[in-house]
């Protein structure tokens, strides 16, 4: 194996120059398919080396010399502080006498869980859990909390840096003190409560590397090594299987999903022994339930891939004893819930939420009128008439609202105190048309006033992918942008859930091209009405987000100015090989399976890096801790991309320490990396303009 040296430099205004880390290649060429498959990059794979360690340290000391020498850093950190020095409380859920609810105030670095009795008004509470007291630097999160029935016992569980391998404790809330159950590798765990609190099921996570979650049954006080095994043992890598209560916890769902666009679903008695009894096995579409009165209430996408539901028997749900009770509409219907006997339907309308109720025969009985186009969610007891609606968008700041289904009278009973005018600024829910003539939609905000002349400063961002969309959502941490004159815009691109099930494998395995195209259609458009132009012009995107920056930056590199491109997937034919890659395999497609090779080889950006392409600046952040996308794969790009840096546009990499793929993120560490994502942003699109953001 051949191992040399590379030495970049970079111009950055005026005579300063930056000298990249020497960055060795390996003569590394894999043969894929006949095809040669060449990674002069494959040591940085090894994250735990000593060398790639003082490589990543060297990449990061060089990103945090620029980016904190970075005129308007210090006062976004300013800004940003005062932005989120406000009361956040979420949802609130009942538990029998008692409502539960998590609050931030004081910019502290997580929330708070609080317990109130008998009446809600936010005012009267009492703490049950303080992840602040976790770690002195909040690097310890709580991932969830799992209430039981009647308020008394609260399983939940925490991570340290940003991991999500969490350990599963459980809470007395009466005394404030733990119980002995400590059970650890409980990742993504799926849990449900007996109704006397005896005992629960959970998942638990049965392997090191990777995610393959079995079902057991865990008895309170017991030792955990002696839980029942329920359900998980022989089933393939990318197929995992989840449990669920119903709501009225008398009994218990079980699915068992490949991917994000099909699963089996099963139901029995929640008290252990009963015998699963299938709801829908093998069938193309996704299955949810719920149980109403005598009967299993069904949302399925199912030969309705903008989802309709169903009704069966308890004792026998399968596909003969379906009947349809609310067909598909034009709406998308994200799902169900059942709220004092009745069913309230959740629909997405061009990307904004809807509330309907229905009886529980599905017969229409009223829609809640909401604020104004936004985003909605719920909760509610099955057997009570007031539910909890939180609504927002991006003009009316996180509001929560008390509604009785029986009179249809709606409170408003709390509000984020903003302290911004959302008058000075300007929505636009615009449809532009892609590549093959599809109309997607996009929002484009941005301060009133602004020339529509081409020189606007505009952060494009996008998603696309596991039918994940995009809705309107309160976004204060755009504001220092938009301050500045800057323009933001999302579009709806396939992928997600805009418009369905259809929309969303319109956006994967071999139709993935489809998001990029819809992608760079929405930068098209804005240059083309005249919001910006190329040479200001900055995308954004992490995850699966953070793959659709990487096909930008070689498909269209010319289209773009700056690139901010976080926890990203960058080498898809390696990514099935790390962390838990294997179970987006549905997703994106296997390359070690020739039919998918061939459509994955042709977008994955790491290898389409070429010499001689003026790239734009491009800021690539991971992070040690990230049990989802690893790493290497940002690490790699970066790599890849110095050694043919164009002079002026620096393409830097940061690896942050004791963090992960983003959730846990302490208020602090999010605060400061929103100040260097938007510091490099506007530098590079010579905004310069301190904000007055109020």
């Amino acid at each position: 194996m051949i191992m040399f040296f590379l030495f970049s430099t970079i111009q950055i205004g005026g005579n300063v120059e930056i000298k990249y880390p020497q960055t060795k290649t390996v003569n590394v060429v894999d043969t894929l398919f006949g095809v040669k498959i060449p990674d002069p990059y494959r040591w940085l794979e090894n994250i735990d080396s000593l060398e790639v360690r003082d490589w990543i340290n060297k990449q990061n000391d060089l990103t945090m010399r620029i980016l904190r020498s970075l005129p308007e850093r210090k006062n976004l950190i300013k800004e940003l502080k005062k932005l989120f020095d406000v009361e956040s409380i979420s949802l609130p859920i009942r538990k029998k006498d008692f409502y539960f609810y998590y609050k931030r105030e004081n910019l502290q670095n997580h929330s708070i869980l609080y317990m109130e009795k008998k009446e809600l008004d936010f005012k009267r509470s009492q703490v049950i859990l303080d992840p602040n007291k976790f770690s002195k630097d909040g690097t310890v999160a709580l991932d969830w909390a799992y209430i039981s029935e009647d308020g008394r016992y609260i399983a939940y569980g925490k991570s340290k840096g940003g991991t999500e391998n969490s350990t599963l404790y459980v809470l007395d809330v009466k005394t404030g003190k733990n119980l002995k159950e400590k059970i650890s590798n409980t990742k993504w765990v799926s849990f449900a409560w007996l109704p006397d609190n005896s005992g629960f099921y959970y998942s638990i996570n049965m392997v090191k590397k990777g995610f393959k979650p079995f079902i057991y049954f865990h008895k309170l006080g017991d030792d955990y090594n002696n839980d029942k095994y329920i359900f998980g043992k022989g089933l393939p890598e990318d197929v995992l299987p989840e449990i669920s209560p119903s709501s009225n916890h008398r009994f218990l769902f079980l699915s068992v999903s490949k991917g994000w666009t099909k699963n089996d679903l099963y139901v029995k008695g929640i008290e252990p022994g009963d015998d699963f009894i299938p709801i829908s096995i093998g069938k193309d579409g996704i299955f949810n339930a719920d149980v109403l009165n005598d009967k299993i209430i069904i949302y399925t996408t199912y030969g309705a891939p903008r989802g309709r539901i169903l009704s069966a028997p308890l004792n026998s749900p399968g596909e003969d004893n379906w009947r349809e009770i609310i067909p598909e509409k034009k709406a998308v219907i994200q799902g169900f819930h059942i709220y004092g006997g009745r069913i309230l339907i959740r629909l997405k309308q061009d990307t904004f939420t809807r509330l309907l109720i229905y009886s529980n025969d599905g017969i229409f009985l009223r829609e809640i009128s909401l604020p104004e186009m936004g985003t909605a969610y719920t909760s509610g007891r099955w057997n009570c008439d007031t539910i909890y609606i939180s609504f927002q968008s991006f003009y009316y700041p996180p509001t929560i609202f008390s509604y009785n289904l029986k009179t249809g009278e709606m409170k408003k009973i709390w509000q984020m105190k903003s302290g911004i005018n959302m008058d000075d600024y300007t929505e636009k829910l615009v449809f532009y048309l892609s590549k093959d003539s599809t109309k997607i939609p996009m929002y484009i905000i941005y301060k009133k006033g602004i020339k529509l002349n081409g020189k606007n400063p505009t952060l494009l961002t996008g998603y696309g992918g596991f039918g994940l969309g995009i809705s309107p959502h309160y976004q204060k941490n755009i504001l220092p942008w938009l301050e500045r004159g800057g323009v933001f815009a999302t579009p709806g691109i396939r992928g997600g859930n805009e418009y369905g099930e259809e929309w969303h494998k319109a956006g994967m395995l071999e139709h993935k091209q489809n998001v990029f195209d819809d992608f760079i259609a929405a930068a098209e458009y804005l240059i083309d009405k005249k919001y910006t132009s190329p040479e200001k012009l900055a995308i954004s995107g992490g995850s699966n987000g953070g793959l659709l920056m990487g096909a930008m930056i070689t498909q269209r590199p010319d289209l773009f100015r700056a690139v901010l491109c976080q926890v990203p997937l960058l080498d898809m034919l390696r990514y099935h090989k790390f962390l838990v890659g294997y179970i987006w395999i549905p997703e994106y497609g296997n390359p070690a399976k020739e039919e998918d090779f061939k459509y994955i080889y042709k977008y994955s950006p790491y290898q389409h890096i070429k010499n001689g392409v003026t790239y734009p600046a491009v800021l690539f952040k991971t992070a040690e801790g990230d049990g989802r996308v690893h790493p290497m794969h940002a690490m790699k790009m970066a790599a890849y991309m110095q050694m043919f840096a164009t002079k002026g546009r620096p393409i830097l990499l940061y690896v942050e320490p004791k963090a992960g793929h983003g959730v846990g993120k302490p208020l602090k560490k999010y605060i400061e990396e929103y100040a260097d994502n938007l510091s490099f942003l506007m530098w590079q699109l010579g905004m310069k303009k301190t904000g007055k953001t109020r």
